[in-house]
């Protein structure tokens, strides 16, 4: 029979051997839950075409719980080049403490028929004294009934990003005249 002592004994070390594991994974997990939160807002981008133009402005929204939406300039579409497309939506996730990667999706709007699906699959870096994040774009085009989650599409070129976070600007409440 096992005496109370050794029973109380092996009952603190065991707890003690879970405290442990549960801290180290406690530090991981905070460490990740911490970069959505770090990274979630509106940004506004610049997208750069290789030979470093101006390919679009877009707006960039992380949502904490991991959703991604993306609207761009070019939305409308470009005559001879091509067809307007709607709002991408997609999905992202932590890659470390400040750095993501994304998959989002939209459609072609054409009035000739023929809708598409595009993917873009983004990797970015945040820094978050400046509030900025940068990365890189690939984009790939499907047809309508492929699999672009998990397929390999034609390809529609490679570009790179910069953005900086959308804030609101807080009013001084000495400034607001009361009536």
């Amino acid at each position: 029979m096992i005496s109370l002592f050794k029973k109380t004994a092996l009952t603190v070390a065991l707890i003690g051997v879970t405290s442990l594991a549960s801290a180290s994974d406690f530090d991981r997990n905070a460490a990740q839950s911490s970069c959505p939160k770090a990274l979630s807002g509106t940004y506004l981008t610049t997208i750069l075409n290789p030979d470093s133009t101006v390919a679009s402005r877009s707006l960039v929204t992380l949502i904490e719980d991991g959703n991604i939406i993306v609207g761009d300039s070019n939305q409308g579409g470009i005559v001879g080049q091509y067809d307007a497309f709607t709002t991408s939506q997609g999905s992202w996730v932590c890659k470390g403490k400040q750095s993501i990667t994304a998959r989002l999706l939209n459609f072609s709007t054409t009035n000739q028929g023929g809708t598409s699906i595009a993917r873009t699959d983004y990797v970015a870096t945040f820094n978050p004294k400046t509030k900025a994040l940068g990365g890189s774009i690939t984009l790939s085009y499907f047809g309508l009934t492929d699999n672009p989650l998990n397929g390999v599409g034609t390809t529609g070129g490679s570009f790179t990003f910069s953005g900086q976070r959308l804030t609101a600007q807080r009013a001084n409440p000495l400034s607001v005249k009361r009536q």
